[in-house]
């Protein structure tokens, strides 16, 4: 999280130094901002032998060049990698600290363990999603339908808009993800305190989904048994309810926003 923090800082500094104040934030911009006479950047696309690279930056004392995945089939993915790759840039290539990064699913996954990539990953949604452009977007409570507007206003994904925002609030909350019902993984904040179940989503929970192909993406939660998505045990407590938001997307894909207050738990445990 401080690595993360720190790459968000560096990328919200760097806008402000160019004068960038109008969303979206689009990469290219940024790179030809930054580039100069004395250090040139470059960035473009590339046909990857292996989809399993997403982007690459390389360079020396004088230039960095930034290859992207053509093949990147989603718009907010393939901006978070690009500004993935500019963090590597600006936070590592600049100050000669390495010097070449190859990057696949695994460096610009937040829970990956190495602290170079989590500044990058923080740098990218600092960049995509600066705190001072897209605290004007909603009221800033965390559901899907400020999700959603940040998303489109920032042209990020929908999970790199949902990490962003975990950022920005106090409350517990997790995002789980599904596939044609088939559990896929979760992002959760580091004070959501409760083991989430890796099973496959029951007949009542795809009842609870908002297809937001044809609806609009909801801002409430509906309260159900906790025992439902997470172990209701933790350090003594007792959950026995929480709130829960899905929303149904293209390919099979249904997210799931989890969260809970102090009304869930056990009256014993209050």
């Amino acid at each position: 999280m401080i690595e993360e923090q720190k790459g968000i800082a560096e990328a919200e500094n760097t806008l402000e130094d160019l004068g960038f104040d109008q969303l979206p934030i689009k990469p290219i911009e940024v790179v030809q901002a930054i580039s100069s006479n004395d250090f040139q950047v470059v960035m473009e696309t590339h046909d990857f032998s292996s989809n399993k690279i997403l982007g690459k930056a390389q360079g020396n004392d004088s230039a960095a060049l930034i290859y992207l995945n053509k093949n990147i089939p989603d718009t907010g993915r393939f901006n978070f990698t690009a500004a993935h790759e500019i963090g590597h840039v600006c936070m590592h290539i600049m100050p000669q600290e390495k010097m070449i990064f190859e990057c696949g699913s695994k460096e610009l996954s937040n829970p990956f363990d190495d602290p170079i990539e989590q500044q990058a990953n923080g740098f990218a949604s600092g960049l995509l999603m600066p705190k001072q452009l897209i605290s004007k977007l909603t009221d800033g409570e965390l559901n899907w339908e400020n999700i959603h507007s940040i998303s489109s206003n920032c042209s990020s994904s929908l999970e790199a808009t949902f990490r962003r925002m975990l950022l920005l609030t106090k409350e517990p909350f997790a995002l789980v993800i599904h596939q044609n019902g088939k559990y896929k993984r979760f992002v959760a904040s580091d004070n959501f305190g409760f083991y989430i179940n890796n099973s496959p989503l029951s007949t009542e929970q795809k009842e609870l989904l908002v297809d937001v192909k044809d609806q609009s993406f909801p801002s409430d939660f509906d309260e159900v048994d906790a025992l439902d998505w997470v172990n209701p045990q933790y350090r003594g407590d007792t959950l026995e309810s929480l709130y829960v938001s899905s929303i149904l997307l293209n390919e099979g894909f249904s997210y799931s926003l989890l969260t809970y207050d102090d009304d869930c738990f056990s009256e014993q445990e209050y």
